[in-house]
């Protein structure tokens, strides 16, 4: 898993929230940043410390340990507040949607560390779509004196965009202390119109505490690191561990306010005896645009505290299974570290309406388009294997959004799912509609869902008359007419081996579900079409050792042929690493080969060659054969994660074993080792020094996963964990 220490820049955290419900991230320096559940997933809130401090003002964790009279104090955090110290350093293990934090400091006679989740359970949507995160402490007396120890939650209400009108509550119950986060004055139009609660989970060896509110905010009209202050609450604190068990629940009625709360938890810990103090934030904000699934079960912040409280043992422990079930596979622990932690996008990027549709926002903040159709091809192959009631439902709308015409549009809607726009730069793309069918033959292969399939069979015929009617030359491949497809800067003509190999492998499966559904005369027309492309393919786009780019003449070219269609810009001689991602595809759905074996294995050969040995970072996009990179544009010249993690995939199902798994751990370690961003990570990054270029908690990545999906061929302990579990099984 990724260690880091909070000493380091780590610029993001292990996200903690749920499917569709929001998040918050955990820093390695024991802050909790990157705020996106208050509806806000486009536009997380995140400290604005110029300093480069990171963590939100007014949420903290602190500790209190009293041996043989002398008393102990600090923020469980690097940072301190005022003149309250943080601990010396902290060790951090990220292992989504877990994190490990171990706190370090030489004055502390205890030993505390902390365990942060949010409930992530295969097959069980309702259970992690809830919203909350808990974080369970373990503290540790290793003394042979008895310690008493106490621990602190801190929270600020953050309910609406004015502080006028808040107030906090305490609500007091046989399994759980909770102090609740409100607004009576929140516009109606406002996202942050909602509740949120901070909470302790009881039991018989803790006593816990509360201080209803004070003002966090020590200096007029300004509220920064400067002048937060913890003083009222601090001074109770540090007494005795406890606080005084005051809630006026107050208005504020005015600025300058900052109206905070905390809960303590207090323990006698025995020599060589440990304790457990659980946590937890939940929130429940309904006031977006389509609303949140959560909304359906759940009516309020006391619902869902309640909830996790009554249940959050399971919660934990099946949470716990799925890591479990990874770690038991042979494999390098690095590719365990890696496809959990790509998962993240499941939490960070999600949508889940209250009308039960859902999706994934392509780049939640710099490209909010949700369920972007080119990128699911990649990144939906986790959402189908651990959440496919979730996949099923995606390509459904999907489905119901075909233009009359047959084309599917490139995505559900910018920041809402009801809106679908064709494509990002006006062009019809050729590669959606192959992929859409792909998708639907993927997803009902790993479910077994038959009737999925042929409710979606209409609308993947009329996806493939809409590519036969771009077949403009009559070579039976689609025509791309420029940047027609997921590479949207970079210009196609004609055949092009991206676009054309996606096509040939839709076919493949086109043909198979025919069959399936009993349609003798679409099952000749994808053979015929397969057939006559394929030859085209290898005709057109085969030069010497890889296929082209792409080819808008009528015939293959020489060298020197080649070199004039170029500059008349009718072909590209680059070397894409894209090239064979239609048989990518049909190797992992089983499909056999989309072209000649022997030059898929070839044109692999020189793509590990050429592009993958181009950069120390992962596989660059394009590549000219004299070595040097196409700069034609900013996606032929630089690294894609998804493309590279596709591209080492495909490495591994042609027999390079050891290729593929050193080209996914050059783009894994540039994330988590490199930039040390692991868990918010763009679509492109530079092939020259791995910085971070365009995209956020991107979701082609999650494409790491079909990286397993290839190692399964060969080993059967890989393949019962891929094994589909629908929910209820």
């Amino acid at each position: 898993m990724p260690i880091y220490t909070s000493d380091q820049n780590v610029k993001s955290g292990v996200p903690l929230g749920g499917i569709g419900a929001g998040k918050l991230e955990i820093m390695p320096n024991g802050m909790l940043d990157h705020f996106t559940f208050l509806n806000n997933i486009h536009d997380p809130l995140t400290s604005q410390d110029p300093k480069g401090a990171k963590g939100i003002l007014g949420f903290h964790f602190a500790i209190l340990a009293k041996d043989k009279g002398k008393k102990v104090a600090r923020l469980l955090s690097t940072q301190g507040v005022s003149d309250i110290p943080g601990v010396e350093s902290i060790k951090y293990n990220g292992h989504f949607p877990f994190a490990h934090l171990a706190y370090q400091d030489r004055g502390l006679p205890v030993n505390v560390e902390l365990e942060a989740f949010s409930p992530l359970i295969r097959s069980d949507e309702k259970n992690s779509g809830l919203p909350t995160a808990i974080f369970k402490f373990k503290v540790t007396n290793p003394s042979s004196r008895t310690i008493t120890v106490s621990l602190l939650g801190i929270g600020r209400n953050i309910i609406g965009e004015w502080g006028v009108g808040r107030f906090n509550q305490v609500v007091d119950s046989a399994k759980i202390l909770s102090l609740c986060f409100y607004n009576k004055k929140v516009q109606p139009q406002d996202p942050s119109l909602g509740e949120m609660a901070l909470s302790i989970f009881k039991n018989n060896s803790v006593h816990a505490t509360y201080f209803g509110e004070w003002n966090m905010q020590g200096r007029h009209f300004v509220f920064d690191g400067s002048s937060e202050t913890l003083n009222e609450c601090w001074a109770h604190f540090i007494q005795d561990g406890v606080l005084p068990n005051v809630n006026t629940e107050r208005v504020v009625q005015s600025e300058s306010f900052q109206t905070a709360g905390a809960l303590a938890a207090r323990a006698q810990l025995k020599p060589k005896s440990s304790v457990t103090i659980t946590f937890a934030l939940s929130w429940h904000f309904p006031n977006y645009g389509e609303g949140h699934m959560y909304e359906t079960w759940l009516r309020n912040v006391c619902d869902v505290a309640n909830y996790v409280a009554e249940r959050h043992a399971a919660l934990y422990s099946d949470t716990k299974a799925f890591g479990k079930a990874l770690n038991a596979l042979e494999i390098d622990v690095w590719l365990k570290d890696a496809l959990v932690n790509n998962l993240y996008p499941l939490v960070s990027s999600s949508m889940w309406t209250k009308r039960n549709r859902f999706g994934l926002f392509e780049a939640p903040q710099v490209c909010p388009l949700l369920g972007t159709l080119d990128v699911n091809f990649y990144g939906s192959l986790p959402i189908a294997l651990f959440f496919p009631n979730l996949e099923l439902k995606q390509m459904v709308q999907f489905a119901e959004a075909q233009r009359p015409q047959g084309y599917i549009p490139h995505d559900l809607g910018l920041k809402r799912s009801d809106l679908p726009s064709n494509s990002t730069n006006g062009l019809l793309w050729k590669d959606l509609n192959s992929k859409f069918i792909l998708l639907c033959w993927r997803d009902f292969i790993l479910t077994g869902d038959e009737g999925f399939l042929r409710k979606m069979y209409p609308f993947i015929k009329k996806a493939f008359y809409w590519l036969a009617a771009t077949d403009k030359n009559k070579d039976f491949l689609p025509d791309n007419d420029g940047a027609d497809q997921t590479f949207d800067l970079w210009a196609f003509e004609g055949a092009s081996a991206y676009t054309s190999g996606i096509f040939l492998a839709s076919l493949l499966a086109l043909e198979k579900i025919s069959v399936l559904v009993n349609d003798a005369d679409m099952e000749k027309e994808a053979q015929l079409w397969f057939k006559k492309g394929r030859a085209s393919f290898e005709k057109k786009l085969w030069y010497k050792k890889y296929f082209l780019a792409y080819n808008n003449t009528k015939d293959g070219l020489s060298e020197q042929q080649l070199a004039h269609q170029v500059k008349l810009q009718k072909a590209s001689a680059a070397c894409m690493a894209a090239q064979l991602s239609g048989q990518w595809i049909a190797h992992l759905l089983g499909l056999g080969y989309i072209v000649s074996q022997e030059k898929v294995h070839r044109a692999l050969s020189t793509i590990l060659e050429l592009n993958a040995g181009s950069s120390p970072f992962g596989a660059v996009n394009a590549v000219l054969p004299s070595g040097e990179r196409d700069k034609t544009n900013p996606h032929s010249q630089n690294c894609w994660f998804g493309i590279t993690y596709s591209l080492a995939s495909l490495a591994l199902f042609e027999g390079y074993k050891k290729e593929g798994l050193e080209l996914a751990k050059k783009a894994w370690d540039n994330a988590a080792v490199g930039v040390l961003n692991p868990w918010n990570q763009p679509d492109m990054y530079s092939a020259s020094d791995g910085s971070y270029l365009f995209g956020d908690h991107y979701m082609r990545n999650m494409a790491i996963w079909s990286v397993l999906f290839a190692l399964a061929k060969k080993d059967k302990k890989i393949e019962d964990f891929l094994r589909v579990k629908k929910q209820g099984a």
